[in-house]
């Protein structure tokens, strides 16, 4: 359950920061698309591609593999 609320977190994370043409970076704050295009794609592919592997993880209930 914790993995689909954190993928849908960062579904709405990267509209969120697609509608805004920006992302948060770790020491200089918030770029737009345009002071840093490359950081901004691989960014949101990597968002993209966790969440859904945390939604599948969670669907497959691969975290829940110790069964009492």
């Amino acid at each position: 359950m914790i993995g689909t609320s954190v993928g849908i977190f960062l579904f709405v994370y990267v509209a969120y920061c697609w509608q805004k043409q920006g992302i948060h970076t770790r020491n200089e704050g918030w770029k737009t698309r345009e002071d840093a295009p490359r950081t901004f794609v691989w960014t949101m592919w990597f968002y993209i591609i966790f969440a859904i592997v945390l939604i599948i993880a969670d669907a497959l209930n691969l975290n829940d593999r110790a069964k009492p």
